[in-house]
């Protein structure tokens, strides 16, 4: 059957409605019955009375851009199962989220990640974590637009430029009209429609090879399955220590302190709803881990046989989900408006949360120190700047199409090199209460460096990325050099001889090769996954020796507000025997900052009595 390359009229309805849905829920919550937005705590932060299950909802969209679902069925073709260990990771990143960074940020009920820098060091480590985040977000963010629209104009000619225009306005539009929760309720609109695009190709694309059990058998055929290799060595792409270690450290500053989901931890009632909205997102990640990994080994059962990048059908491994819906599934009218509506539901969910975020860092971080504004004044330029930095976002994704795959390297990195050093800024200030910000400096600079120049070095030394074994037995060029080589009386040209020995017995074999030549080249082949890791350590290690070193008598004397300070022992001894420790007074604390005569005299001895025992 031939495909149609081209959307059908179906497909651009569906796809169109997707769109003009999520503009109607901006108009909603900017002009309709859903709220005005007309003050900073409305538009930034929901009213601080959001409910758990559409935060959720929305902390998992906001993660899962559409590089994610492009990436991870692209990871699975290419290297096989291992990658869905990660799912491991997520468990431990909660686990330390939720007990620490959690309660942590809302026992000082701060609106901006770096409210809490200044508070514990100085306003310029505040400054230095507001410049990290909207370096390292702005630079994701074009990729995040770019990706997307590549993959509509390739499975529906749409010009590229038409398609960035259109999602960058559109989720500009209802960011900067609706703030927090038309960005919340809209993240739940999309879910569904990621959930569904994913759904729909792993069953369909299953149905084609014969069933999940075939799908299965072929993977396996060819070496594809692979979850649990305990080499410990860090410069294999993928092991199992690499995913569950690596990936933990890698992935916690994005859970535990990037702006946009700190802004959702703070956007519900209470510490219980927050907690509850972080967990529920595990079930959700492995379901959607679970979905694209299923998706990733349809693909490779279909063209098993015959590799796609040999073929010169696709350049990238994450160009083959949309390769194979327009090749294999276009025929299905309404189904590649359906993918694509999935891509841009990712895509849509994770920048209007980054747009919301960069518009309250900007205006907490740097407006107010400068300007003295009414709330009302405050939220009109909270919109703007969402208004401004989506039109920067549009231009920089126009500006990745002319860089190459390079572009997409550092966007990653940057948020790991960067997100890596702040987490460990972060990280001392509750842990280690004489770190100073002398050593807080010093500690970000290193790590940030050191992450750098390993990610410069392995440019030139690059790690381990060698696919798993491919074949092209089953590929018409390399079925054509057989026969010839078979039938010495067919004219056969050059070519063929010299395919049946590039392919020897049909299979590419590319094991990693250390390298050897140079030592310094294993720090260069560390895995992309540990590169968090590395900046992450250094800052702490670096933080800490610099702050003993030059702490000054003003340094050590300096009183450190204890609600800024994890109450390690409080914890730790809630642990023995009738012993009980409670984060709930944190709550309590805020009803009686904003209305104290809502709370009776003896309500609020009881709440005195139960923070001097925490801390």
């Amino acid at each position: 059957m031939a495909v149609d390359e081209r959307f059908s009229v179906v497909d651009y309805v569906v796809f169109s409605v997707m769109l003009l849905l999520s503009a109607l829920i901006g108009i909603w919550y900017g002009c309709g019955p859903g709220g005005k937005q007309n003050t900073t705590a409305e538009y930034l932060l929901g009213d601080r009375q959001m409910k758990s299950w559409p935060i959720a909802i929305s902390i998992l969209v906001s993660f899962l851009s559409a590089i994610s679902l492009l990436g991870l069925p692209g990871e699975i073709y290419t290297y096989g199962t291992q990658f869905y260990v990660v799912v491991l990771s997520y468990v431990l990143i909660c686990a330390a989220t939720s007990t620490v960074y959690i309660p942590m940020f809302r026992r000082i009920k701060i609106t901006s990640v770096n409210e809490y820098l200044e508070r514990r060091f100085s306003f310029g480590v505040r400054i230095l974590g507001s410049g990290f985040f909207i370096l390292s977000v702005t630079l994701y963010l074009f990729v995040a637009l770019f990706a997307p629209s590549l993959a509509l104009e390739a499975v529906a000619g749409i010009p590229l430029t038409v398609s960035i225009l259109a999602t960058g306005a559109v989720c500009t539009f209802y960011t900067s009209l609706g703030g927090l929760k038309a960005v919340v309720w809209t993240d739940v609109f999309q879910s569904v429609i990621m959930l569904a695009g994913l759904v729909i190709v792993a069953v369909t694309g299953s149905i084609e090879v014969g069933g999940l059990q075939k799908v299965w058998e072929i993977n396996r055929e060819h070496g594809r399955i692979n979850f649990f290799d305990f080499n410990p060595d860090p410069r294999i792409r993928n092991t199992f220590w690499t995913l569950t270690m690596g990936g933990t450290i890698a992935l916690l500053p994005v859970w535990a302190t990037t702006q946009y989901f700190v802004q959702r931890y703070l956007a519900v009632k209470t510490l219980r709803e927050a907690k509850r909205a972080l967990w529920l997102n595990v079930p959700g990640l492995i379901l959607v881990v679970t979905i694209c990994t299923l998706d990733g080994m349809v693909i490779f059962a279909t063209y098993a046989d015959c590799d796609l990048k040999e073929q010169g059908k696709i350049t990238r491994g994450d160009q083959v989900l949309p390769y194979f819906v327009i090749n294999k599934l276009g025929h299905l009218k309404g189904l590649p408006g359906m993918f694509t509506a999935c891509l841009y539901g990712a895509a849509l969910s994770t920048i209007s949360s980054a747009l919301n975020a960069m518009s309250l860092v900007i205006l907490e971080d740097l407006i107010k120190k400068k300007v003295t504004l009414t709330d009302r004044e405050a939220t009109k330029i909270g919109k703007v700047v969402a208004v401004i930095f989506g039109g920067i976002v549009m231009a920089g994704a126009f500006a990745v199409k002319y860089t190459g795959t390079m572009v997409l390297q550092l966007a990653y990195s940057i948020t790991g090199i960067c997100g890596g050093a702040l987490l460990a800024a972060i990280t001392l200030g509750m842990f280690v209460p004489r770190v100073n910000s002398k050593g807080v400096y010093l500690g970000v600079f290193a790590g940030f460096s050191l992450s750098a120049w390993v990610f410069i070095g392995s440019v030139f030394y690059p790690p381990d990325t060698d696919p798993a074994v491919r074949s092209v037995r089953g590929c018409p060029f390399y079925l054509d050099a057989q026969a010839c080589a078979a039938n010495i009386t067919l004219p056969c040209h050059n070519s063929s001889t010299e395919i049946l020995n590039k392919y020897c017995d049909g299979l590419i074999r590319n094991p990693y090769k250390p390298h050897t030549s140079t030592p310094i080249a294993d720090l260069y082949s560390l895995s992309y996954l540990w590169i968090s890791g590395l900046s992450f350590g250094a800052a702490i290690l670096v933080g800490v020796i610099a702050s003993f070193a030059l702490e000054t008598k003003q340094d050590r004397f300096k009183k450190v507000d204890p609600m800024l300070i994890f109450p390690l022992k409080a914890w730790l001894r809630g642990f023995l025997p009738g012993s009980k420790f409670t984060w709930e007074f944190t709550d309590e604390i805020d009803v009686e900052k904003e209305d104290p005569d809502k709370v009776p005299d003896e309500e609020k001895e009881n709440i005195q009595s139960n923070q001097e025992t925490i801390l």
